[in-house]
């Protein structure tokens, strides 16, 4: 066997190599071209893969985005209700999975044209960069922007074939597999990655198990050209769901499950299956197209913890085409590039709705058809004016067309369609203090559309949409300094964002488990975002991240009570991260990882609140190298400081049950292989 080992070790040469190697300059894409992050008129956090991610459990996205001010992550812990985002402030109110914060990965968009996420099929150890765009992005991407997550996966790193097993094992059962798989060769590479993943649960009623694998080729085509094709598929034939506890139940026994999730058997099963295809030419060095083609299958069925339609199916299919055209000309003498596109995309859900007769299938008490259609031309034009000042200007315009197929008739016809349409822009300033910081500024609107899913919750109990909830608006702006001197990276951030007809959850006693929705008059958010990391020096390196939110209804009436000047649920106050990493020669590593998560309210009345709560992790472990394979071994304990904490909160729950409990001081390690090109 010939053995092939590269200058530096791969994924993690970035972060950890010497100072002799040359690194290629840093460049993003969170704003649909290459650009130095230095150029761009918005807050964004970066995140390299490095040993750190690695050596991570694997199960949610939050173990990958270490220490990004501005973002706060709930529900690590119920698989059934997927990993809760929210940015500024956008995606708080999401019951299960992401609202207002449009997801990419590896340029393909996650996010549906009605503005929902599930993160459940994308597996963090596959994640090779992450970028986060903070604050309103819908001039560029249209609906459900109030933030922009981008994700790229890993390719193979060097010629030859490449093998990386991994096996994780942990508290509660937890038990995971990985195996990726990559080879680079004349004109393509490819990577395949498959994993499984399966936990008892520290909570009574959390089982799970998921397979997820993805194939993504890489073709060549020619000096000016290239292709990606992307397979993804993920299925998940058990997640149970132990529902929301009282303040009194999770005091007494935080690991019980909530009586009616048992009683009804309350969880989820999901099958889902992605196909993208993506083409890239330049036929001249100042142009560049790109067109983008994808289709998703999602199969879903879940059983919420009541009996009057409590099991729910549907069968979604989505579809979406975008083509974009990149021109880099002189403008009166000064670099300028002009961007201009249009998104198209489609969503059909065939949705039934039966009685969950405790746990088992009963009559059928709904069934529909929901489709939306959405369309959205974009132009984004950035100017160097001089050597120190680059103006960004943009604009989009979004189309919606919601439409709902009544089949169910034993309560009259309910089908109905409604058409939202809404522009948004921006206009932002980079001006270059120097060659290593920047002062930026940025005024940007962004709207929400309600997602079927909050459409076709209609409090009345009928079938069709809920006639009385519209699109949310806002309008943002933003003040932010930042810098790169000497390897040091330091950011510190002030915005002020007005949105109207929020969209706020809430529930009713009759349909506990399930989620209604409703518009507030005014609010407002007035936050200041900080970060600041060190270089690496002899091994070791630290950052610290906080967040300050201040956010509030301005003119809110819900149920006959003002509630204006009430603060926003589902959002701390004060939220600080820390992490100090080193790293020896000799191989050995190690990390402690802290994070402060201040008090918030779990409703809107401001009754009820989330106790603050810090959570420390200690990662160590021991890395080395043999001819053709690389070996880690490695450790970790979670919830150090063994705080008691809600892992998530239910926002305006029923009959007071905000809280699923997070797990006590737990433990978790394993092994990773890289055996290297032969």
């Amino acid at each position: 066997m010939l053995c092939l080992v590269p200058l530096a070790l791969g994924e993690e040469a970035v972060v950890e190599s010497s100072e002799a190697v040359v690194l290629d300059p840093i460049e993003v894409t969170a704003t649909r071209t290459k650009k130095s992050p230095g150029d761009i008129p918005n807050s964004l956090r970066l995140i390299e893969r490095e040993t750190w991610q690695r050596h991570q459990p694997g199960a949610t996205v939050e173990e990958f985005a270490l220490s990004a001010p501005g973002v706060f992550f709930q529900n690590r812990f119920n698989f059934a209700q997927d990993l809760r985002i929210a940015i500024r402030g956008f995606g708080a109110r999401s019951p299960f999975g992401v609202r207002g914060i449009q997801v990419h990965v590896d340029g393909i968009p996650q996010t549906l044209p009605d503005g929902q996420t599930q993160l459940d099929s994308i597996d963090p150890s596959l994640i090779q960069r992450m970028e986060i765009v903070r604050g309103p992005s819908a001039s560029l991407f249209g609906n459900a922007s109030g933030g922009m997550i981008s994700m790229t996966t890993r390719n193979p790193q060097s010629d030859g074939l490449e093998l990386a097993p991994r096996q994780v094992f942990g508290s509660f059962g937890y038990f995971k597999t990985e195996l990726w798989a990559g080879k680079q060769e004349r004109g393509f590479d490819y990577g395949l990655f498959a994993s499984r993943l399966g936990q008892t649960g520290w909570r009574d009623h959390s089982r799970m198990e998921n397979l997820f694998a993805q194939l993504k080729f890489n073709i060549y085509s020619g000096m000016d050209s290239d292709w990606m094709v992307l397979f993804r598929k993920f299925h998940s034939p058990l997640t149970e769901d132990p529902g929301g506890l009282t303040f009194q139940q999770a005091e007494t026994n935080p690991r019980q499950a909530a009586s009616r999730n048992l009683l009804f058997n309350a969880g989820e099963e999901v099958g889902q299956e992605q196909l993208a295809v993506r083409y890239r030419k330049m036929p001249t060095a100042q142009d560049e197209w790109t067109i983008t083609a994808h289709l998703l299958r999602r199969d879903f069925e879940n059983r919420l913890p009541f009996t009057s339609g409590g099991r729910v199916r549907f069968d979604r299919w989505v579809g979406g085409l975008a083509a974009q055209w990149q021109n880099d000309r002189q403008l009166a003498g000064r670099t300028n590039r002009f961007l201009a596109g249009v998104d198209y995309g489609i969503q059909n859900d065939d949705r039934q709705r039966y009685d969950n007769n405790n746990g088992q299938q009963g009559a059928l008490t709904f069934d529909q058809v929901e489709r939306v259609q959405s369309v959205g031309p974009f132009f984004r034009n950035e100017w160097q004016v001089s050597d120190k000042l680059d103006v960004v200007i943009g604009g989009r315009w979004d189309w919606l067309h919601y439409r709902v197929d009544d089949a169910f008739g034993a309560d009259g016809d309910q089908s109905g369609s409604q058409t939202l349409s809404q522009g948004s822009g921006t206009v932002g300033l980079v001006y270059h203090l120097a060659d290593r910081h920047q002062v930026y500024a940025n005024v940007a609107s962004v709207f929400e559309a309600p997602t079927t899913t909050e459409l076709i919750n209609n409090p009345s109990g009928a079938g069709g949409f809920n006639p009385s909830l519209q699109s949310q608006t806002s309008l943002s702006q933003e003040l932010g300094l930042r810098g790169t001197p000497s390897g040091w990276q330091y950011e510190a951030v002030v915005f002020y964002i007005r949105s109207w007809d929020e969209i706020t959850p809430f529930e009713l006693p009759a349909f506990p488990g399930r989620t209604f929705f409703r518009n507030a008059g005014k609010s407002r958010r007035l936050g200041v975002e900080t970060r600041l990391a060190t270089p690496t020096w002899r091994g070791l390196q630290a950052e610290v991240a906080y967040t300050f939110s201040d956010f509030e209804f301005d003119e809110f009436m819900a149920n006959n009570v003002n509630l204006d000047g009430n603060t926003f649920p589902g959002v701390p106050a004060h939220h600080w991260e820390g992490r100090v990493s080193y790293a020896h020669p000799s191989g050995a590593f190690g990390q402690i990882r802290v994070q402060r998560v201040g008090r918030f309210f779990a409703d809107n009345a401001n009754t009820t609140t989330s106790a603050g709560y810090s959570l420390g992790q200690l990662l160590f472990g021991w890395k080395g190298k043999w001819e053709c394979v690389e070996a880690s071994l490695f450790a970790g304990v979670n919830n150090l400081f063994d705080d008691r904490y809600n892992a998530n909160v239910r926002i305006n729950a029923a009959f007071g049950r905000f809280f699923e409990p997070g797990p006590p001081i737990n433990v978790f390690g394993g092994l990773s292989l890289r055996i290297l090109p032969f």
